[in-house]
């Protein structure tokens, strides 16, 4: 199936992603999952586990576009310093199989899924439950990512 789009929610404990139909009529996720890395391993194997997972996913599904979370302000340097690296990684991953890249703002997501760019979680949640019909207990990276994929094929 082409014309497949991977969305992701970055991080370096967790990825969130989903892979969904890129049609803006009737949007729909195929597949929804997270990349865990091991907190046991020192930071550049667990990147390294990131780097190993999406291309795998990458070539299970064959999306064309990547659509990624821009980071937010964190309160903890360390922290967003590697969310940014895993960020550059992912992206890094992408391009050298030629997706195409696409980034949205936190408050561009809130936007488009709720319609309030200041929307909290559970708002957003319950948005994606409509809109894409899902029902299983979701990890909140996995629902950012599908809540990025939404604003992606609403947005494109």
């Amino acid at each position: 199936m082409s014309n497949l789009i991977l969305a992701i929610d970055p991080g370096y404990d967790r990825v969130g992603w989903a892979v969904g139909v890129k049609d803006r009529r009737k949007p729909k996720v195929l597949e929804l999952g997270l990349i865990q890395t091991d907190k046991t391993k020192p930071i550049f194997k667990r990147y390294q586990e990131i780097i190993h997972k999406l291309k795998k996913l990458i070539s299970h599904h064959q999306p064309t576009e990547l659509a990624i979370e821009n980071l937010y302000f964190a309160k903890n340097t360390k922290t967003a310093i590697k969310v940014a690296e895993a960020k550059g990684i992912i992206i890094a991953t992408a391009l050298e199989v030629d997706l195409k890249v696409f980034e949205y703002d936190p408050s561009t997501i809130k936007q488009v899924v709720t319609g309030y760019g200041q929307a909290d979680k559970q708002a957003v949640e319950k948005m994606i439950r409509l809109q894409l019909k899902l029902k299983e207990k979701l990890i909140d990276d996995t629902l950012d990512a599908a809540a990025c994929y939404l604003t992606h094929v609403l947005s494109s």
